[in-house]
């Protein structure tokens, strides 16, 4: 990590002496969330009665952020930090403690073990293995988890604040039949397909939706992965794999290089679709306003055309 010792240090001495002059400007409860699946999830239930901040700007990679000092004064004086927990989170594991309260995504719901991969990864087909197992963190990407998840952030927020407890599980009840209704459209897209695979000339942090809809996948790298150059051998396998199962649609993940899956469309015929795993958006759609149930909507339209 990076310069860790040193910001360690630094954080103490300015914690120490001016952590407590940091005020809430009201009595509202001043939330901070690591990135936009904890920073969406307390929009939909604390609304106007919580001061939200995200600690990633939108737009940034979430792998590499370095926080500041400023950023840790923050974490310490909010009422409740939120992040997501696991792998990419892990520069956070020092900070989160110093929050008053502090509440993980991955804690609410049943976690995914996989193995990190040298080569394409594939649903039931060889490949090459690591043999090192990490838990998925994107478990956001199911609907089911979305919907614990809110429902256990919900409670939080209630003993928090148990003054606004009706509204934020009024807000909390709404935002679940929003979820529950995607899911059910996900769940008759799937349904009446005329196949059950998708191909991801990308990273893949679908482990969780795939999953949840019984989807076959096949993709360039795991959903953390370090790889920015795809290898020929994954390339080619990408590429007889739609050519066989005649895959109309190739799809990216969002705010990433769209080279791959622009090659393996060319060669193919396939169309490119973009589908958004939520785990950061840009800054023109934060700024617009754009939600969890916004993307997924967008992804199922994608993945009617994706599938059929």
């Amino acid at each position: 990590m990076k310069g860790l010792l040193i910001f360690v240090i630094a954080c103490s001495l300015i914690l120490s002496s001016c952590g407590s002059e940091t005020a809430k400007d009201s009595d509202r409860l001043v939330i901070m969330a690591s990135s936009f699946p904890s920073y969406d999830a307390a929009r939909a239930i604390a609304g106007d009665r919580a001061e939200l901040t995200m600690l990633v700007p939108p737009g940034s990679d979430t792998h590499s952020f370095d926080p500041s000092v400023l950023d840790a004064m923050k974490i310490e004086n909010c009422d409740l930090f939120i992040y997501t927990g696991g792998e990419s989170d892990a520069w956070l594991a020092g900070l989160s403690g110093n929050a008053k309260a502090s509440f993980r995504l991955i804690d609410h719901v049943p976690v995914i073990l996989y193995e990190t991969e040298t080569g394409i990864i594939e649903a039931e087909e060889e490949h090459d293995h690591q043999h090192e197992r990490v838990a998925d963190e994107h478990v956001w990407t199911s609907l089911t988890n979305e919907i614990a998840i809110i429902s256990s952030l919900c409670d939080e927020l209630c003993r928090l604040d148990p003054g606004s407890s009706d509204y934020y599980k009024a807000n909390a009840a709404d935002y679940i039949s929003s979820l529950e209704e995607l899911r059910a459209g996900f769940q008759a897209v799937v349904d009446s397909a005329e196949r059950r695979e998708i191909v991801v000339a990308d990273r893949f942090p679908l482990l969780y939706f795939a999953s949840e809809f019984g989807l076959d996948w096949y993709a360039a790298f795991p959903g953390c992965a370090s790889q920015s150059e795809p290898s020929a051998r994954t390339v080619s396998a990408l590429i007889d794999k739609v050519k066989e199962d005649e895959i109309p649609v190739v799809f990216h993940m969002e705010l990433s290089n769209t080279l791959l899956s622009s090659v393996i469309a060319s060669e193919t015929g396939a169309e490119v679709r973009q589908f958004n795993s939520c785990h950061m958006i840009t800054k023109r759609d934060f700024d617009a306003g754009l939600t969890y149930v916004d993307a997924m909507r967008s992804n199922l339209r994608n993945l009617e055309e994706a599938l059929n």
